[in-house]
């Protein structure tokens, strides 16, 4: 398809679930339409759960918080686009799943023009209204490469330079330097790597001088007492700190480890050295965007068959590549 021949003022990105991972893998594109389109006013519209993660960045303007989880939210959405002045274009940002609630507020913005991914791809009717439907592509590229497509049909695409995510630099001021980070948990428990594989991780670590903590998310409570009583001496614990804050100490760290979840997009995006574990997910695919990730998948896609020695196959170089150097 020939790019849209227009060279819009105002830009409405709807990104409303609230998977931060997902969110993150649409940086590069939200990024290449910003610096496509300088002139122009950016608004990106995300869940309540993300908005945090977006505040302060420079990928827009301009942040709007919708709830898309109960008919309220998505009516006051709606309701404010269509109060709103219109805008020029507005584009629908879908990953492995198509949200009805969403669509309908992109249809409601009464955008000029209308771009997103073919709903029939869902098995859905088009609820957005498109003015532009981009066929998804039939392989199974890195979900970045998949929201690239959608800026390229806008005229925009380029792959931007990481880092993708620019922590405060008040918060960074706050947070140590030179740490490990190990999320043993997750919000869905099938991405969970077994504790005591974790423990055999965080020991070689320790043993080898370096300062490591464990993380904890409001998702995952408990798994920092399994991998404790697995490996049998306490660590420090990170426990309910904001994304934001998260991020910073992401950037100034020296290591972060974890499973397939929204901490490990994040620390990937802040240009941390970063290594995934992956078991039913395919990291091609899934990987978090940045300068120093790794991934672990064992070739059966069974977590279980990861063996602490693959993680740190993957860990340790991170730490003695210069460009994946803490500064």
């Amino acid at each position: 398809m020939d790019p849209i021949p227009s060279d819009p003022r105002t830009i409405h990105l709807y990104r409303p679930q609230n998977q931060l991972g997902d969110l993150l893998l649409n940086v590069p594109a939200i990024r290449s339409i910003r610096e496509r389109f300088p002139r122009a006013r950016v608004t990106l519209i995300v869940g309540r759960q993300n908005a945090a993660a977006v505040l302060g960045q420079r990928w827009a303007d301009a942040i709007r918080v919708v709830d898309t989880r109960n008919f309220v939210g998505v009516a006051r959405g709606g309701l404010r686009g269509l109060r709103d002045s219109r805008p020029d274009l507005s584009i629908y940002f879908t990953t492995v799943s198509y949200s009805r609630s969403a669509g309908m507020l992109v249809r409601w913005s009464r955008a000029r023009e209308r771009v997103g991914f073919d709903a029939s791809h869902y098995g859905e009717r088009d609820r957005a209204g498109l003015t532009r439907g981009v066929t998804y592509p039939g392989q199974a590229p890195h979900q970045s490469d998949v929201s690239l497509l959608l800026a390229r049909a806008v005229g925009a695409g380029a792959r931007p330079d990481p880092p993708y995510y620019v922590p405060d630099a008040a918060l960074r001021d706050r947070v140590p330097e030179g740490m490990v980070y190990i999320h043993p948990g997750a919000g869905k428990h099938k991405n969970r790597w077994p504790a005591d594989r974790f423990a055999a991780v965080a020991r070689d670590l320790v043993g080898k001088g370096l300062s490591v903590s464990w993380l904890e998310g409001p998702q995952d409570p408990g798994t920092v007492d399994a991998v404790t009583a697995a490996l049998g001496v306490s660590l420090p614990v990170v426990r309910g700190e904001s994304i934001p804050m998260l991020g910073a100490r992401f950037a100034r760290a020296a290591l972060y480890i974890g499973n397939d979840t929204g901490p490990l997009h994040l620390a990937g995006a802040t240009g941390c050295p970063t290594v995934g574990v992956y078991g039913w997910t395919d990291p091609a695919e899934w990987r978090p965007v940045g300068r120093c990730v790794r991934s672990v998948r064992a070739p059966d896609g069974k977590l279980e068959s990861i063996e602490p020695r693959d993680v740190l196959s993957a860990a340790l170089p991170l730490l003695a590549e210069e460009r994946c150097v803490v500064g």
